[in-house]
């Protein structure tokens, strides 16, 4: 897996400097699909890791919400980084950083459901 995703990097970064010298304006749509292509390759790992977290989750009895909680704010992360470095490689550092405080918004008001079920946990904990 490794070997395909630093392949795909590699091939990228070879686009994206040979557009650079010839056609600067499409350097990014290259930086973007080397992006994709690289999420594709890793979309069948990342869903064997899903599943496995799924497992685990009804293992352990914990409340679906904070699971499906976790995979958001995982995501939201990875999305984040991911749309921000693009927005700091195509010379907009100021959006890059705008948007990092967007997902961090983001993923604190996408953890409130958290920290609503681990109050509730506590709660039947004392009541015992």
């Amino acid at each position: 897996m490794i070997f395909k995703l630093v392949g795909i990097a590699l091939i990228g970064v070879i686009v994206v400097i040979l557009l650079k010298s010839a056609k600067p304006e499409f350097a990014i749509f290259a930086t973007i699909a080397t992006g994709i292509i690289m999420i594709i390759t890793l979309s069948s790992s990342l869903s064997q890791v899903i599943i496995a977290f799924d497992k685990i989750v009804e293992k352990s009895g914990v409340d679906d919400r904070v699971f499906s909680a976790v995979l958001k704010i995982i995501g939201i992360g990875y999305l984040t980084e991911y749309s921000s470095q693009i927005a700091t490689d195509a010379g907009c550092p100021s959006i890059a950083s705008k948007l990092q405080l967007g997902g961090k918004v983001v993923i604190f008001l996408t953890s409130i459901s958290i920290v609503t079920s681990l109050i509730d946990l506590v709660a039947q904990l004392l009541s015992l």
